[in-house]
């Protein structure tokens, strides 16, 4: 025969559970937010003659996608490199996430490169 577990075991089960499913809910945006940020710097960076745009051009594109997203990207966070004839975009930032008992810091850095 089997045996129940008791109703405390049971429902403290839950209580993790619902912990768990809150913390990824309250964190998705975020890593939505970067990915679409990924998504963008890749096609900055595989645009046509991209290597031959100003900095001064691109760095606001993605300053002003980030803003879009609601990511805390600074102009000092992104950096616009040239390796020859290739382009290299990074935006390395890190957003700060309260959730109620712990804080928590996540690190991304988003990067493409033209070919």
């Amino acid at each position: 025969m089997t045996e129940r577990l008791p109703l405390w075991r049971t429902l403290s089960g839950f209580a993790v559970l619902g912990s768990l499913v809150a913390v990824l809910l309250s964190l998705l945006p975020v890593y939505i937010g970067n990915y679409q940020l990924t998504q963008f710097i890749r096609g900055l960076a595989a645009e046509p003659n991209v290597a031959s745009v100003a900095e001064d051009t691109l760095r606001p594109r993605i300053l002003e996608r980030a803003r879009q997203l609601a990511l805390p990207v600074t102009a000092a966070d992104v950096q616009i490199s040239h390796e020859g004839a290739r382009l290299r975009l990074q935006a390395k930032y890190k957003v700060q996430k309260d959730l109620g008992l712990a804080h928590v810091d996540l690190h991304f850095h988003p990067e493409a490169a033209s070919r």
